[in-house]
């Protein structure tokens, strides 16, 4: 997998590995240091379901209702699309090619300049089209543990179009069950 980081400075250093990577740093007023990224991602478009309509409120007693399970809207990620917000967003550069090793630990902490949309992820259970269940971790938009929660769903697509600006991609995002819910 090929991956180019490219970015500006006042002074410019250019750290180069050969043509695969190029990285020069920016750190805006945040400390942040994103960086342009070019990685070839595989399209995982028609891959699996993406279900659209709410669950509604989440009702887990018979005596309430139909029972309604835990869900959250979210964008699911592949391992790619973690490793490109792990490569643009980290403080330092990540100068290795290849394969992240530490590449769950890296995308799940919270580092200085992590954008504010990336504070709410979980490990879904998204069905795919062939049959079976890939568990992608995925960003949180929206839940339904809360009417607070489905609240949130009135300003959605803004943070999807945030999400996407971030990612630099179009995933839909979905009503997911996930692990470790009821």
């Amino acid at each position: 997998m090929s991956c180019a980081v490219e970015a500006e400075q006042t002074t410019p250093a250019k750290v180069s590995l050969g043509a695969e990577e190029k990285v020069n740093k920016k750190i805006d007023k945040d400390g942040a240091v994103p960086r342009h990224i070019v990685m070839k991602r595989p399209n995982r478009t028609g891959m699996f379901h993406v279900p659209k309509q709410c669950p509604g409120l989440r009702n887990l007693r018979h005596s309430k209702g139909k029972i309604v399970h835990s869900q959250v809207y979210a964008i699911p990620l592949s391992n790619p699309d973690m490793e490109f917000f792990v490569r643009k967003y980290w403080p330092e550069p990540i100068l290795t090619q290849g394969r992240l090793r530490n590449l769950y630990e890296l995308f799940l902490s919270r580092f200085p300049g992590r954008p504010e949309e990336m504070n709410s992820i979980a490990h879904l259970l998204v069905p795919l089209k062939s049959g079976g269940i890939w568990e992608p971790y995925g960003v949180v938009i929206a839940n339904n543990f809360t009417q607070k929660g489905l609240d949130r769903m009135a300003h959605a697509s803004e943070l999807v179009r945030e999400i996407h600006k971030i990612f630099e991609f179009d995933t839909e995002p979905g009503w997911y069950r996930f692990v470790n819910n009821d």
